[in-house]
Parts: structure tokens; C-alpha cells; sequence
């Protein structure tokens, strides 16, 4: 049963993982990329308005299409097309933000089923730490299954030893927990800063060939340079939009393991000083 329900939290974790990458890649591009306006033309067209005084061109009259109609290709762009025109650089980028999505999710499902810093059991924890026995503080955690409950479990059973064995036992058992939560996040950043290096990099090689297709054309048009600086930019467009989240998940992340150990340690010093006055005795 266990590895049944693994396989299904597997397959629902990579199924939305890889649908994660598209999904920030069409709110980035949600509408047309190149925004144009009709000036009250029926087909479409643009219409040549000169002002007298300035004697300038305020907009100029497109090429229409046979049939009246523009080029579809020039007034928008898909995000297939967006992603091919960012060339073989995209795809590494899309890898990355899969594989950060799938960490994001898989982190997420962890956290929820842990339960950390639950507030009703640290309530009731620090009433019993203010009004109850050791005994009930020890039984309680022990009934309940618990990140927290789990670590400071393991420090009071062995209160009889001394308390110094209690405090190692709460940190070693406080250090395991942190290693599983903080599991992943060192990809989930290292993926965060290099998808933007990754887009820079495409954008320099993109640059670097449309400087060379400038330098090989006879007649060099504004269309021409304007998109190889476009189709150049792709990447670094793409490297930010997957890094921008993924880097405000991890910081999210940390919070949370941050927030988990000081609770620990704040509670773990209320037991210390709990056993100290119903012991009567200082700490070894």
C-alpha cells in the first residue's frame, strides 16, 4: 500500500511539474508581443498621420496582407513560437524549471503532511510546560506524530540520565529533522541562479550571430537588427521567468525551517528549565 501511494504521489508530482514551466511561460506572454492599434481602418491598416506644426510621422502605414488583412506574424507570436525563437537555450532552461517546479511540489506535499509548527499542539504544549508534569509533557508528545512532538520526545526520555543528555538528544534529533526538511533546497537555489545565467549566456550567443548576419547582409534594415536583439533577449526573458519564482519558493522554504528550529529551541529550553525546577537540581 505504501508503495502504491508513493507512485501515486510520484506521478502527480512530475505531471504537474512538467505542466508548471508552461503555465509561468503563458501568464509571462499572455496576449500579443508586438501591440499594434487600428485608427479606425476596417481591414486593419495602419493610416499615415502626419502633424502640420511638428511636420512629423506619428505612425506609419503597414504592409497589408492580400485580402486586407496583416501579417499574422508580425502582429503576434505564440509561445511556441517565443520558445523557438529562443533557440537551443531554451531548452536547458525548460529542464530547469521542471526539475525546480517538481522540487517546489514535492517540498510542498512534504511540509503539509509533517504538520511543522502546528499551533494548537504548541498550545496545549505550553500549557502543559506551565501547569502539568514532566510525565504529561512526555506522554503528550509521545501521542501525537509530530516533527516537534518526535524531537522533544526523544530528549525526555532520557531526562533520568542528566540533563545534558536531554539537550544532545533534542539537538541531535532537532539536526535529523532539519537535514529531511531542508532536503532539496540546495538544488531548488543552485537551479534558481543559474536559469538566468543560462539566459544571459543564450543571449550572448544570440547576439554574437545576429551581429554576424548584419555584418554578411548587403542592406542592413531596422527590421533586421531589431529582431536578432529580439530573438536574442528570448533567453534571458525565459532565464528570469523561471528564476523569479523559484528563488521566492526557496526563500519560502527557508522561512519555514528557520521558524521550525526556533520553536524547537525555544521549547526545548522550557522543558531544560521545567526539569530543573522539579528536580531541585542544576544542570550537569
Amino acid at each position: 500500500m505504501m508503495i502504491r501511494k508513493r507512485i501515486r504521489i510520484f506521478l502527480v508530482v512530475f505531471a504537474v511539474a512538467a505542466a508548471g514551466p508552461y503555465a509561468v511561460m503563458t501568464m509571462a506572454h499572455t496576449g500579443p508581443l508586438y501591440a499594434q492599434e487600428s485608427t479606425g481602418n476596417a481591414g486593419g491598416h495602419f493610416e499615415k498621420h502626419t502633424d502640420p506644426k511638428q511636420d512629423r510621422i506619428l505612425a506609419i502605414d503597414d504592409e497589408a496582407a492580400p485580402g486586407g488583412e496583416n501579417d499574422s506574424s508580425t502582429s503576434s507570436i505564440s509561445l511556441y513560437d517565443w520558445f523557438v525563437r529562443g533557440g537551443a537555450f531554451m531548452w536547458p532552461i525548460l529542464v530547469l524549471a521542471a526539475v525546480g517546479m517538481g522540487f517546489v511540489i514535492e517540498r510542498f506535499i512534504y511540509y503539509r503532511r509533517m504538520k511543522l509548527n502546528p499551533r494548537e499542539f504548541i498550545e496545549e504544549l505550553d500549557a502543559m510546560i506551565g501547569g502539568g508534569t514532566v510525565e504529561e509533557v512526555e506522554r503528550l508528545c509521545r501521542e501525537r506524530n509530530q516533527v516537534i512532538a518526535r524531537v522533544l520526545g526523544k530528549g525526555l526520555k532520557l531526562r533520568k540520565l542528566g540533563l545534558d543528555h536531554v539537550e544532545k538528544a533534542i539537538g541531535a534529533g532537532g539536526a535529523i529533522e532539519v537535514a529531511a526538511l531542508e532536503k532539496g533546497l540546495n538544488i531548488l537555489s543552485a537551479i534558481g541562479n543559474i536559469a538566468p545565467l543560462l539566459g544571459f549566456l543564450g543571449t550572448v550567443s544570440g547576439m554574437i550571430s545576429a551581429f554576424q548576419s548584419i555584418a554578411a547582409a548587403d542592406q542592413v534594415s531596422a527590421r533586421l537588427v531589431a529582431g536578432g536583439i529580439y530573438e536574442a533577449l528570448v533567453t534571458t526573458e525565459a532565464g528570469l521567468v523561471v528564476a523569479i519564482p523559484l528563488l521566492a519558493f526557496y526563500n519560502y522554504f527557508v522561512h519555514r525551517v528557520e521558524s521550525f528550529v526556533a520553536e524547537i529551541e525555544r521549547l526545548a529550553s522550557d522543558i531544560v528549565e521545567k526539569l530543573v525546577r522539579e528536580n531541585g537540581a542544576d544542570k550537569a
